[in-house]
């Protein structure tokens, strides 16, 4: 791993907008948390990160620093495209292929995703570290309707939503019951329409 750069899962808050830029900022915008396992290094870094930047100004002492793009509970808003001059991140799904813009339109707050972050240092106009999202895999889609699409369910999956303690069925020892109609087929009523 890149150094000042973490790789996470998380989950996409607030208000969403991952495919053209508009509103009131003429911008793309996402919300997302940063886990607590990457908070800890991300403020290390941030601080080695603002040590280097500090040799870069002529008065050190008189130069104002940012507060963090985090918030206490690791929440970041984060805007690209637009009038921000940040690049729009690449968007995948699970396979590794680019996400088509007819998704990426309909991406909404609930989407799960694996992101690629980097930290980066400023020093104009004042001293800060800023937060560049250089990619994401979509691990679980959630639209406006508020349909969801993780994907297809694996048979573990399915074990750990149904559970495996259910009586009925069970393969490995079917009891097979006689049905209670005797009626040949052929005897089976007429159902013309």
């Amino acid at each position: 791993m890149t150094k000042n750069q973490y790789v996470f899962n998380t989950t996409l808050e607030g208000f969403v907008n991952v495919f053209e830029p508009s509103g009131k900022y003429n911008n793309c915008a996402m919300s997302f948390r940063l886990p607590a396992e990457v908070m800890g290094p991300a403020e290390k870094d941030r601080e080695e990160l603002l040590a280097w930047a500090k040799t870069k100004v002529e008065n050190p002492k008189r130069i104002q620093i940012n507060r963090p793009k985090w918030d206490d509970e690791g929440l970041v808003s984060y805007s690209f495209l637009g009038e921000t001059g940040r690049g729009r991140p690449v968007f995948v799904d699970c396979n590794g292929d680019p996400v088509e813009p007819s998704v990426l339109k309909s991406i909404r707050k609930g989407t799960k995703v694996r992101l690629v972050v980097k930290q980066t240092p400023y020093t104009r106009p004042n001293l800060g570290t800023t937060l560049k999202v250089s990619g994401g895999k979509i691990l679980q889609l959630a639209t406006g309707n508020g349909a969801t699409d993780s994907g297809e369910l694996s048979v573990d999956d399915l074990n750990i939503l149904l559970g495996t303690d259910t009586d009925g069925y069970k393969q490995s020892s079917p009891v097979v019951k006689e049905s209670t109609d005797t009626a040949p087929c052929s005897v089976e009523p007429n159902y013309d329409f």
